[in-house]
């Protein structure tokens, strides 16, 4: 079958659309978390410094992986692209509001948050186009 520009169109809007709504999801879920964290470092009045950068690495992976899993879920194919875009996406969503908020330059763990934050989403993605579903 020939693609026309109208199915070529339709295609890549679809996979933004997938994307998009990939990542609009792992924001929502980060900022939950982060929400939930802040409680409990709050609640918890000692919280060790060396212990908040892992965890915002966790959280940042946790919500990569759903924003992944989210887009291949929306798009039914191509998980892996689609996970590590929308982790990707997710990722420079962040970047942007931390330049925005504290002025100044990333650092180096921004490197490592890029790595973790666009293969947790291409795992997510992964594995939501891999799943089978039942049958009945």
């Amino acid at each position: 079958m020939k693609m026309t520009r109208s199915n070529k169109n339709s295609t890549v809007l679809g996979a933004v659309r997938a994307v998009v709504i990939g990542a609009v999801c792992g924001a929502v879920l980060c900022a939950g978390l982060l929400a939930l964290f802040a409680f409990g470092f709050v609640k918890a009045s000692y919280i060790p410094q060396f212990a908040i950068n892992p965890i915002i690495i966790a959280v940042s992976a946790f919500s990569a992986f759903a924003a992944g899993f989210f887009a291949a879920k929306v798009s039914k194919k191509n998980g892996l692209l689609f996970g590590a875009i929308s982790g990707l996406l997710l990722f420079i969503l962040f970047l942007l509001a931390g330049v925005i908020v504290f002025h100044g330059a990333p650092v180096l763990t921004t490197l490592t948050r890029l790595a973790v934050m666009v293969l947790a989403g291409a795992i997510g993605g992964l594995l939501s186009v891999s799943k089978k579903s039942k049958i009945k």
